[in-house]
């Protein structure tokens, strides 16, 4: 929970600017910000703002500014439990009017994931009387139904012909912009494909737990993950971590060639 003298990050929505401020008081849904004259003059009333803590995001609006004192309106908070990342995934979000308690979230389709598994049975003949040739033939028959059948899930669920979105996911929650209006409180059902290898496509339900308008007609919509299977959470999990890896690993690659360059210049 946000604490008075806290120091916060704040991003006001939909801009990407994000300023250090600190928590000057918190009453029940009131939170009131502390803020250097530069910054006050980028906060207006109405404003969605985002404040961000090492454990949470708060969400929250603008009720009234004061000099150097910027009073906000508690709306929702995201903990945040594990990795989140920034990409651009194949997404689906349909609003509904209530979710089943036994309605969990599911994988559609692993899109070939036993492939792996597969090739490691070619070695493994069942029986002497089993021609080594006519195994392999089955087993790649084995794979490309399993593709097939798996392409086939992903177009029943409308994810092959759906538009990439850039995304801030993790495995409680996901972040993006969105043409269909949302309000907080809204129960919505995710489709979403995650560009691991192999991809990997999942159902997952959620709550809107902040919706703010944006100047495209479109609305920045975060959602918590509710019902949401181990299965599931693990992949998601799985596909964060990969992904997180390979950002780092993108970041030190840049490093060390721009610290090459600088070298050679010398």
């Amino acid at each position: 929970m946000l604490t008075k003298g806290d120091a916060v990050t704040c991003k006001l929505i939909p801009k990407i600017e994000r300023y250090e401020t600190s928590i000057f008081s918190v009453e029940g849904d009131a939170v009131v910000l502390y803020v250097d004259d530069v910054t006050a003059g980028q906060f207006r009333k109405g404003q969605h703002i985002m404040v961000s803590t090492d454990a949470a995001d708060y969400y929250t609006e603008v009720s009234s500014i004061e000099g150097k004192y910027v009073h906000l309106r508690w709306l929702g908070t995201e903990q945040r439990d594990f990795f989140r990342v920034d990409d651009c995934l194949t997404i689906v979000v349909k609003k509904l009017k209530a979710i089943s308690p036994n309605k969990k979230s599911k994988i559609i389709s692993e899109f070939g994931k036993e492939m792996s598994n597969l090739r490691s049975y070619s070695v493994d003949i069942p029986d002497e009387t089993v021609s080594p040739v006519l195994w392999k033939m089955l087993l790649d028959i084995d794979m490309k139904l399993g593709l097939i059948l798996d392409k086939l899930s992903l177009e029943k669920e409308g994810l092959v012909d759906a538009e990439e979105k850039e995304v801030n996911i993790s495995a409680s929650g996901v972040r993006l912009s969105y043409p269909c209006q949302f309000e907080k409180g809204d129960l919505v059902e995710v489709k979403m494909l995650l560009p691991s290898s192999p991809p990997v496509g999942l159902i997952v339900y959620g709550n809107v737990i902040m919706s703010a308008a944006l100047d495209a007609g479109d609305c920045e919509v975060s959602i918590t993950f509710i019902n949401v299977g181990e299965d599931v959470r693990d992949e998601i999990i799985r596909y964060t971590l990969n992904r997180q890896r390979e950002m780092l690993r993108k970041q030190r690659d840049h490093f060390y060639k721009d610290k090459g360059a600088d070298h050679e210049r010398k």
